[in-house]
């Protein structure tokens, strides 16, 4: 009987403990949720065509300071400047612009570069109008004083096209504001 004893209090202490552990619980519960927010647009032009186009500027499209050819063509010691017109009204966003220009091989002496030292500047966003120019200053050297070598490859470049290549690229600022 004394084992038996034993055996029922062990099987009592076995059900007390299963009862006082078993009534305690742990509460849990998920909830899910979703919301939703608007994207910003994003809209850029360059010379009124959307930024992805090609575009081209000529002769004309240049102001010049001086101007040492006739009939719509430049010689050494001819500059001006290219005047590029951006327009992001309608982007959400500020705008970054920068320039570069493009590997091209242009006669000895002509150089084309940013106006102001810099290839960057910002389109701060404005809800009515978000427009800004990017200008190239652009030069043809030449002076009595150039070298043989200099008045040869200026020779080289008469009654050809001189191509200017020039990459704009819009991005957007990821500064806040």
């Amino acid at each position: 009987m004394k084992g038996d004893k034993k055996i029922l209090a062990l099987a009592i202490l076995v059900l007390l403990l299963t009862v006082c552990f078993g009534s305690y619980a742990i509460y849990r519960n998920a909830s899910d949720g979703t919301g939703t927010v608007n994207a910003a647009a994003w809209s850029v032009k360059v010379k009124n065509q959307p930024i992805s186009n090609t575009w081209t500027f000529d002769y004309d499209d240049i102001t010049w300071t001086t101007l040492t050819g006739y009939n719509d063509t430049i010689a050494p010691g001819s500059t001006g400047t290219i005047t590029i017109p951006v327009d992001a009204t309608g982007s959400e966003v500020d705008v970054i612009l920068t320039a570069a220009l493009g590997t091209a091989t242009l006669p000895d002496g002509m150089s084309v570069s940013l106006a102001g030292g810099s290839n960057e500047q910002t389109i701060s966003y404005n809800a009515s109008s978000m427009t800004a120019n990017v200008t190239l200053n652009i030069a043809w050297a030449g002076a009595e004083s150039d070298t043989d070598a200099k008045d040869t490859t200026d020779k080289a470049a008469q009654d050809t096209q001189i191509s200017i290549p020039v990459t704009l690229t819009a991005k957007q600022s990821v500064q806040g504001h």
